[in-house]
């Protein structure tokens, strides 16, 4: 079945007019940006006569395409649909989506037969940075917005890219990524490893290899480097301070800082104006 357009809010021609004789790129511009959050039980096949992004920003699901191998809907999964593709999500919990149709010329080259799918944080920011653009309604922002659906092309090619090529690398530098991002927060690594689409015990072995250490240690080593920050630039209490980087135990803060710099806390603040300062990042 087709989908029909009638319910949906069509971004306006006037968003690309203005003093400069602007119009639509024809390369790339989209149609819609569309936004969901809710569960999706009742939803039919469907298809349509252009390109669709789909980007689960949070949920879990199915994404179905009508004679092929479903494949689950995971936070930070992005989907480029061809045209004529008949495809539906489904989700029985809370999910968010945002939906992009596109037209241009950029597509001539992509097969038409194939749903591409990757799973990035920070792509996925990309769209939420759209649809919020997208939003305001009125003004010349329709080069911007043509600007940005190219951006997250790039990047939606350069991830297929580099997973074609290191799919284990690209695992590896997501995990490395999300940590760098939310070392302050308590990290499950088999939630995380669920994120990844990957078993903890792969997932382990993976990210040993290739950053020399296990993702705990990985952990603890961005936790105290921050502190370490912190030590040297404020006067915050202790206590704060390991409460700022992710250790609710202050003394169990004070063992690991000193297991990775060799000194306690109290001793590296003692010293912060000193030429020997020791280097947690060696």
């Amino acid at each position: 079945m087709e989908v029909k357009l009638g319910h949906i809010a069509i971004l306006k021609d006037s968003l690309w007019s203005g003093d400069f004789g602007l119009i639509r790129s024809p390369s790339l511009s989209p149609i819609y940006i569309e936004r969901f959050r809710g569960e999706r039980t009742r939803v039919p096949f469907g298809y349509h006569k252009f390109w669709e992004f789909v980007c689960v920003m949070n949920g879990e699901g199915k994404f179905m395409v009508e004679g092929r191998a479903d494949v689950p809907l995971v936070d930070s999964r992005i989907f480029l649909i061809p045209p004529n593709t008949s495809h539906a999500e489904y989700s029985e919990k809370k999910t968010e989506i945002i939906w992009v149709g596109c037209k241009g010329t950029v597509f001539n080259k992509f097969s038409i037969d194939k749903v591409l799918y990757t799973t990035y944080p920070d792509l996925a920011g990309k769209f939420l940075d759209l649809w919020k653009l997208s939003c305001r309604g009125y003004g010349n922002i329709g080069m911007e917005l043509d600007g940005r659906c190219l951006d997250i092309l790039g990047c939606f090619q350069r991830l297929l890219k580099e997973g074609e090529v290191h799919p284990d690398q690209n695992i590896v530098e997501k995990a490395v990524s999300y940590i760098n991002e939310h070392f302050a927060d308590d990290i499950d690594i088999a939630e995380l490893s669920k994120k990844l689409n990957c078993s903890e015990g792969h997932f382990y072995r993976l990210f040993k290899k290739r950053i020399g250490m296990t993702p705990v240690s990985y952990i603890s080593k961005v936790r105290i480097q921050n502190a370490a920050q912190w030590l040297m630039r404020s006067d915050l209490k202790l206590s704060q301070i390991s409460n700022l980087v992710g250790y609710h135990d202050q003394f169990y803060f004070s063992r690991i800082f000193k297991k990775i710099t060799g000194t306690s806390p109290k001793a590296y603040r003692d010293r912060r104006q000193s030429d020997k300062l020791i280097n947690p990042q060696n």
